[in-house]
């Protein structure tokens, strides 16, 4: 009996839906549940299927040998910037997301400092549309807290987070009015979504145009926020921290009970003011790096568990914009490529803490702070994003190797440990290094 045009193409779907891969004779570390050890990742229909310890090779369709090297939940990054709607010379998702893949990330959330800003729903979706036509791996939104990031009026919350908004910030810019920062903190406990701020005293940073602003911009603003969010409730994220004293702040606030939580960059963990010269336009960033003493606070609150996560705020930018003097060049730091490798070089391969707590930071506990359900474990059922690492691998980052479009980095030619080799989204391989 013949099939019809119908039966033939349903029964090609399910042959291809049903197609089994395995990830073979790697090292499996998955925090999430407790797995650090030698196992094999099936793979079907995009999600993990089962972590299995004996040889299953027979009855898949493709096994991959991963055979030395680790095996862990594709990363996640709850701050960059990848520039699309509206500053394609700076990045595009097309060419972020896949710079994004090869430093071992599955998920991202872009912040809203695009051009137009996200403030509303249409710009939102238009920014979805972006990410489902040109991105290889999950893109996620965070919407501006106030419209245009000017903090003289809010955007529509309730919205926005029907849309798709997963959180908001003012990125950027210091939503410095009070009353704002209340309305988002009830926003969050209305929605469940933190509040990320970018904290920064602008009445205080704005004097300091040629030479870099001190820490005290930073806390002021936080300890200001902290206070909110105990009076008001909500979810109090505390984005890019660079200091002791801002540090010591949100240690205090998380003794008492407050609900906030925190993240740091792999610059401010990595490098300190007398590694590079922060009046460089290549090391121009906000907040500043900073010195030796503020490198150290950052890497025991990291050890102590008073950060949270690692976060790159990838911030690529032109090339014409990282010349000229400190006052003229752009703030920002491209950096999704090598945040793998500088964590592992500056924290694990330093002694100050384990593979396992560095993929907690960079994986595990990101999914947790934003709420994704299926990400950030290799669970059965869970999607197959999956980062593949060689921890014995030793390289110079260069930065004409970027995939981004954004080269600036003050990370060129440091000698670093520990490189992403294979990187799968939804059991898809959406990146794999070249071998020299």
């Amino acid at each position: 009996m013949r099939q019809n045009t119908v039966d033939i193409v349903m029964e090609r779907i399910r042959r291809e839906a049903n197609v089994k891969t395995l990830l073979k004779g790697g090292w499996l570390i998955d925090p999430a549940q407790k797995i650090n050890q030698k196992a094999d990742v099936l793979i079907c229909d995009g999600a993990v299927e089962a972590i299995v310890k004996e040889d299953t090779s027979a009855a898949c369709d493709d096994v991959i040998d991963v055979t030395g090297y680790i095996v862990c939940p594709g990363f996640i990054d709850l701050h960059v910037h990848l520039r699309e709607p509206g500053l394609s010379h700076k990045e595009t998702i097309y060419q972020g997301s896949r710079a994004c893949a090869k430093g071992g990330y599955t998920t991202v959330a872009c912040m809203a400092n695009t051009n137009p800003v996200v403030d509303n729903v249409e710009v939102l979706k238009k920014l979805q549309t972006i990410a489902w036509r040109d991105g290889i791996i999950d893109i996620k939104p965070i919407a501006a807290t106030t419209v245009g990031l000017a903090g003289q009026a809010l955007t529509d919350h309730n919205a926005l987070v029907k849309a798709g908004a997963i959180a908001f910030s003012d990125d950027g810019r210091t939503t410095m009015r009070d009353t704002w920062m209340i309305e988002a903190l009830e926003t969050s406990k209305r929605f469940g979504v933190p509040i990320i701020t970018h904290s920064e005293d602008h009445e205080i940073t704005d004097h300091y145009q040629d030479e870099v602003y001190p820490i005290e911009a930073e806390y002021k603003i936080v300890k200001r926020d902290l206070a909110l969010c105990e009076q008001y409730g909500g979810h109090l994220h505390v984005a890019h921290v660079s200091g002791e004293q801002t540090l010591a702040y949100i240690r205090e606030a998380k003794e008492q009970g407050i609900h906030v939580t925190c993240e740091v960059t792999p610059h401010h963990f990595g490098l300190n003011d007398e590694m590079v010269n922060t009046l460089s336009p290549m090391s121009k960033v906000n907040p500043p790096i900073r010195s030796p003493k503020a490198q150290q606070a950052v890497i025991k609150a990291l050890i102590d568990g008073t950060v949270d996560i690692i976060a790159t705020d990838h911030a690529p930018h032109e090339e014409s914009s990282k010349k000229g003097t400190y006052r003229q060049a752009s703030y920002g730091i491209s950096g999704i490529e090598t945040a793998f490798s500088v964590g592992y070089t500056s924290l694990v391969d330093a002694g100050y803490m384990d593979l396992e707590n560095l993929i907690v930071k960079m994986s595990t506990r990101p999914a947790e702070i934003a709420g994704f359900k299926d990400v950030g474990a290799l669970k059965p059922g869970f999607a197959a994003n999956i980062a593949v690492l060689d921890i014995g691998s030793r390289y110079e980052i260069d930065r004409m190797q970027f995939v981004s479009k954004g080269k600036n980095t003050p990370f060129h030619g440091m000698k670093v440990k520990g490189e992403v080799v294979m990187t799968f989204y939804q059991g898809k391989r959406v990146y794999m290094r070249t071998e020299a």
